[in-house]
C-alpha cells in the first residue's frame, strides 16, 4: 500500500521543463501484459534512461472535494485536515490514500478562511495502479489526477492568453477523453470544480458504429475522416458544413447529435452549478483538449449552444520543442492529446511537493 504522503495533488504550474521526464496517463488498464510492451517500447524509442515517472489518476477514479475551513497556520491545519476530511469523503480514511492543498485565502463573512482541495483515492485503485507500473519496472515518482495535471499545463500558457486569445479569469478547462469527458472550472488558474461528464469521443464512435452498420475501429476511422458538426453561426464558411451531398458526414452528424447534446447539458448544468452554488464569476472562456476536440466545429459548436468563446487547447506555447527528439508536424498535429503529459511532465520538472 502507498503511503498517503506519496500521493501529491498539484494545482497550479510552478515551473518550466528542464529535461525529458517519462509521463504515464493510465485509465482503465485491463491487460497489464499489452501496457508493460507499449511501455518498454516507448521508453526504448524514445531512448528514455529514467525508470521513475509521474503518472495520472483519472477524476472518475478519485474523490475530488473543495471546502472552506477557518483561517489557521499549516501545523494547525495538517493536524485537523485528515478528521474534518471524514465528513466530505464517502469512505474511512483507512480505505483511502490521502492528500489536500490550500488553494488560497477567502474572506467570507467578514471571516478569514481557506479553500482547501481534498482528494482521496480507493487502496484498491491506488494499489492496481502501482502493480501496473511495477509489472512494467517503472517507480512513480508522484501520482497526480488528471484534471489537475491539466491545471498545470493551463498554468504555464495562462500568462501570454493576451497575445493569442481572449483574456479570461475564469476558464473552463474541458478535456474530451474516450469515456469521458472532464470539466474544470478554474479562476486565475486555481481550479475551483472538477465534474466528470459520462460522454467521451467512444460514445460517438459506437453511434456511428451502429448506424453503419461496420466495426467499431471501422466506425473510428469515419469519424476521424468525415465528422462534422453542423451550427448555426453566420461567420462559418458555407464551405465547411456538410452539404446535403455529403451523405456520410450527414448520417454521422446525426447518429452522434444524441449524444452530443448529453454531453452539452451535462457540462452547462456544471457551469449553472458553478455559478450558482460556488458563487464565482461566470465562465468567460473554455479551453478544448482531447482526441474528440479534433471533431471538425466542435468548439464552434459548444461557443454556440453555451454562448461562451471556445478555443482549441494548444500545450505547447511555451515549451521548446527540439526536432531531434521529436517529430514537431505530428506534436502540433496531436497537440490536443498532449495537456495532460505536459502537466504531468511540469509535475516531475518541479520535483512536486
Amino acid at each position: 500500500m502507498l503511503d498517503p504522503d506519496d500521493l501529491h495533488v498539484r494545482t497550479r504550474a510552478r515551473c518550466a521543463v528542464k529535461g525529458l521526464f517519462p509521463c504515464l496517463h493510465l485509465r482503465n488498464i485491463q491487460n497489464r501484459h499489452v501496457f508493460r510492451q507499449a511501455a518498454e517500447k516507448i521508453l526504448k524509442n524514445k531512448s528514455v534512461s529514467a525508470k521513475k515517472v509521474v503518472t495520472a489518476i483519472p477524476g472518475d477514479a478519485a474523490i475530488i472535494r473543495y471546502i472552506k475551513v477557518p483561517y489557521m497556520t499549516e501545523d494547525e491545519l495538517k493536524n485537523m485536515i485528515p478528521y474534518d476530511a471524514e465528513q466530505y469523503i464517502p469512505l474511512s480514511m483507512e480505505q483511502v490514500v490521502f492528500d489536500y492543498e490550500v488553494l488560497e485565502e477567502v474572506e467570507e463573512d467578514g471571516q478569514k478562511k481557506l479553500e482547501v482541495l481534498i482528494v482521496a483515492v480507493k487502496n484498491e485503485t491506488m494499489n492496481q495502479h502501482l502493480e501496473i507500473l511495477k509489472d512494467s519496472g517503472i517507480t512513480p515518482q508522484a501520482i497526480d489526477v488528471d484534471a489537475f495535471a491539466l491545471c498545470n499545463a493551463h498554468g504555464l500558457n495562462a500568462g501570454d492568453e493576451e497575445e493569442g486569445g481572449l483574456r479570461a479569469d475564469t476558464v473552463a478547462l474541458i478535456n474530451m477523453g474516450a469515456k469521458i469527458t472532464s470539466v474544470t472550472i478554474t479562476e486565475k488558474s486555481i481550479p475551483h470544480l472538477t465534474r466528470d461528464v459520462n460522454i467521451g469521443g467512444n460514445n460517438f464512435t459506437k453511434e456511428i458504429q451502429r448506424e453503419f452498420g461496420v466495426s467499431f475501429s471501422q466506425a473510428e476511422e469515419l469519424k476521424k475522416q468525415h465528422a462534422v458538426i453542423m451550427v448555426e453561426s453566420d461567420e462559418l464558411l458555407l464551405s465547411a458544413i456538410p452539404s446535403e451531398e455529403d451523405d456520410t458526414s450527414a448520417k454521422i452528424f446525426e447518429a452522434i447529435t444524441p449524444a452530443l447534446n448529453k454531453m452539452l447539458n451535462d457540462i452547462r448544468r456544471s457551469f449553472d452549478y458553478y455559478e450558482g452554488t460556488v458563487k464565482r464569476k461566470p465562465v468567460q472562456k473554455i479551453l478544448l483538449s482531447g482526441g474528440s476536440s479534433k471533431i471538425k466545429n466542435i468548439d464552434r459548436f459548444l461557443s454556440e449552444r453555451l454562448g461562451i468563446p471556445v478555443e482549441i487547447n494548444y500545450p505547447f506555447k511555451n515549451i521548446n520543442i527540439s526536432s531531434k527528439n521529436f517529430d514537431f508536424d505530428y506534436l502540433r498535429a496531436n497537440a490536443v492529446h498532449f495537456n495532460v503529459a505536459l502537466g504531468l511532465a511540469l509535475r516531475a520538472a518541479g520535483g512536486g511537493k
